[in-house]
């Protein structure tokens, strides 16, 4: 009778145990991947967000420089949410570097976004949310779906990789130019997968986004000082001007107008750019939470 009595508790450690096994990532394609995120200061870990590699980062950041130009101007194409994104409009973003742990047979790429006005950004037909909460859609922008526990993956030139027409806005081209020579990758981490398809090993530094402009912008005034002192206010970042003035010193003179191939920097110095100015932070000591 005792051992009848025993084995049902003796068969919940084994189902226990099993499910631990089970939870583990495959090693053999378990690979670690050291990944960027930007977001608002007061949120951590990356259940149920984006991350990218370097160089998709810089793409996100830099892109999102002529975001307050396009978005003044309804007559410009954006795409959506690209105006109301709390991980580019907060006034209080913070960068992080962590490493990631992955299974890496990647799944469909999530687009994970902070809930704003109770709805889930980019989901259709429109999915309810709390304000504030991070939320993951997969699926068509037509038709968004559920997303499995799998890492996704995405080519943020398959994306935005589309070569302008005759006509098109400077934006436009700056846009192309840019992904033309950073491409990179992006990543989402659904709060299904953890454990299973990803865990985060470590959330290696996290420094002040301000920070990390300010270093940025030093590196592009002193690579086409010129055009940027020939601007009314040099340094604001907001205006017209400085946002022409930093595309051009990246990618050509030319860039507004049409495909530059070999004018300004390539894709390689542009990232080295960016995580200088991301690093920089932490040797002066200006990371997120003021330490």
């Amino acid at each position: 009778l005792r051992t009848i009595m025993l084995l049902p508790s003796w068969l919940l450690s084994l189902s226990f145990l099993c499910g631990l096994v089970s939870s583990q990532i495959d090693p053999n394609y378990a690979v670690n991947l050291t990944l960027y995120h930007v977001n608002p200061a007061n949120y951590s870990g990356i259940k149920n967000m984006n991350t990218a590699d370097a160089i998709g980062d810089a793409f996100f950041d830099l892109q999102s420089r002529m975001s307050p130009l396009i978005c003044a101007n309804k007559s410009q194409h954006h795409w959506p949410g690209q105006c109301s994104n709390p991980e580019v409009i907060a006034k209080d973003l913070a960068i992080t570097r962590v490493l990631v742990q992955v299974d890496s047979r990647y799944g469909p790429y999530g687009r994970c976004n902070i809930c704003v006005d109770g709805t889930v950004p980019m989901s259709n037909p429109p999915q309810p949310c709390k304000d504030g909460t991070y939320h993951c859609v997969c699926g068509g922008w037509h038709k968004s779906a559920p997303c499995n526990g799998s890492v996704g993956r995405e080519d943020i030139y398959q994306i935005f990789g589309y070569k302008p027409r005759k006509g098109s806005s400077k934006y436009s081209y700056y846009l192309y130019n840019l992904v033309r020579r950073l491409k990179g990758s992006w990543y989402s981490t659904t709060e299904e997968g953890e454990g299973k398809y990803w865990q985060l090993l470590e959330e290696e530094e996290k420094v002040d986004a301000g920070c990390q402009i300010e270093a940025l912008d030093a590196s592009l005034h002193s690579l086409s000082p010129n055009c940027f002192d020939g601007c009314p206010q040099p340094h604001n970042r907001t205006s017209e001007c400085v946002v022409d003035c930093a595309y051009k010193a990246m990618l050509g003179d030319k860039a507004g107008e049409k495909v530059t191939t070999f004018d300004g920097l390539s894709g390689k110095e542009i990232t080295q750019l960016w995580v200088g100015a991301f690093d920089s932070c932490i040797v002066n000591g200006t990371t997120a939470n003021g330490n």
